[in-house]
């Protein structure tokens, strides 16, 4: 089925492309007879304008531009549909970009969305610098700008955080209730010197106040770094299982991390949870399926989506948003994989 544009729509009213697209645009000169025939055939023509392309030509931006860490961590990929499918609601399309966990790529993606004048801007993870994205948004009239699980000590700049400390504090809590001592952990990437990701820095501080308020002493050689993804998981828990005294427990800051080092574990000849025990985060749909079933901590996807593109509605209509720093809560789920008194090892 082929396009209709304003040609078509114009040849069948008898009138040029300039009437059609100004009664498209809501301009006052055409005459009232002439609007409502080009309304009536623009109707039963199914015309739809091209927003894109009246973006371009009028440089007011129609798309929200979103960076985001991974795409291929099935977490974002949830958050971003429900960014998405909120968004279309309102009447607009995004730009994704993925950064691929590393500062200089977001940056380019930044620079080209920018150029493309988009009409917002959502950051999803460690994307971009504090001070990169400080100095995008003075480039111009103000930006509305969402950043979902990364703070920014930006004033115009909203937040929507989850309790990612509560989590982690919750994660290893519990096995230290399931009676583990040895509890190691898989966390995120270093982005070059004095750099760290959000998501890391908060899910380490959770897991290291666990183990305080336990007794139990904390041993950096337990801890592993990971990258986010299934390999890295993988790597890092062989360097886990190669230490001078195997962990009995381990939490992963992600769930496809977690995934991973159940991979490494099995492949040791060892069980999960009776030899070692794993709990992830972010509750991924895999989790549930895993064998055994991943004990995770789970996170409010739909809702970080969804709250996003309220802000950003909000900003876009000109309004401040009542609670420009929003944080969510994460709830532990407990599955097979950590629970050892009542799990059927495998």
């Amino acid at each position: 089925m082929s396009t209709i544009t304003l040609r078509d729509v114009a040849t069948r009213c008898g009138v040029s492309t300039a009437t059609v697209s100004a009664v498209v645009n809501g301009a006052e000169w055409v005459s009232e007879e002439t609007r409502a025939r080009v309304q009536r055939a623009v109707e039963e023509m199914g015309y739809r304008p091209n927003q894109f392309a009246r973006s371009l030509r009028t440089q007011q931006g129609y798309a929200v531009g979103v960076i985001v860490s991974d795409l291929t961590n099935p977490f974002f990929t949830e958050v971003v549909r429900s960014l998405s499918h909120a968004l279309r609601e309102d009447g607009r399309a995004i730009f994704l970009c993925d950064s691929d966990h590393r500062f200089e790529v977001g940056e380019t993606n930044l620079r080209m969305l920018f150029d493309g004048h988009i009409a917002g801007l959502v950051l999803i993870g460690d994307s971009v610098r504090e001070e990169t994205l400080r100095r995008y948004l003075r480039r111009g009239p103000s930006l509305p700008t969402v950043a979902i699980e990364r703070e920014y000590g930006l004033d115009d700049v909203s937040c929507l955080l989850v309790d990612s400390e509560r989590g982690a504090f919750d994660a290893t809590w519990h096995l230290l209730g399931q009676g583990y001592q040895r509890i190691g952990m898989i966390g995120g990437p270093e982005q070059g010197p004095g750099s760290t990701t959000y998501a890391r820095t908060l899910r380490l501080q959770g897991y290291r106040r666990a183990l305080e308020e336990a007794g139990v002493r904390y041993d950096p050689a337990l801890v592993a770094e990971g990258n986010f993804r299934y390999a890295g998981g993988e790597e890092a828990m062989r360097r886990l299982l190669a230490g001078r005294e195997r962990p009995d427990a381990v939490f992963a800051a992600n769930d496809m991390m977690a995934l991973g080092a159940m991979s490494v574990i099995r492949n040791a000849g060892l069980r999960v949870p009776a030899d070692v025990a794993i709990v992830g985060f972010d509750d991924i749909p895999i989790a549930a399926l895993s064998s055994p079933a991943l004990t995770t901590v789970g996170m409010p996807k739909t809702e970080l989506g969804r709250s996003a593109a309220t802000l950003l509605m909000q900003q876009l209509d000109g309004a401040r948003p009542a609670a420009p720093r929003r944080v969510l809560d994460a709830e532990l789920v407990v599955r097979q994989s950590s629970t050892r008194w009542t799990a059927t090892p495998v």
